[in-house]
């Protein structure tokens, strides 16, 4: 089962200067809606992913590997 991995998010994200409240003006949502998916991140529609992921990760593989992390404790 795919997750993604938060406590990388959260670390992007601070490595980037971003945090809660600043990312989610540049993806364009409400900061409380960006922390419910921080809580339910299988929740988090694929525009936000998308988002995210050219905001916050330098190529493709790095984001892939944090926002469709392998969860092995569902499998």
């Amino acid at each position: 089962m795919m997750s993604i991995n938060v406590q990388k998010l959260r670390g992007k994200m601070a490595e980037k200067g971003y945090n809660i409240t600043s990312l989610s003006e540049a993806l364009g949502i409400d900061r409380n809606t960006l922390s419910a998916y921080f809580k339910a991140p299988e929740k988090v529609p694929y525009s936000v992913l998308a988002n995210m992921a050219a905001i916050l990760f330098d190529s493709t593989e790095e984001a892939t590997s944090v926002l469709f992390a392998m969860d092995l404790r569902k499998t």
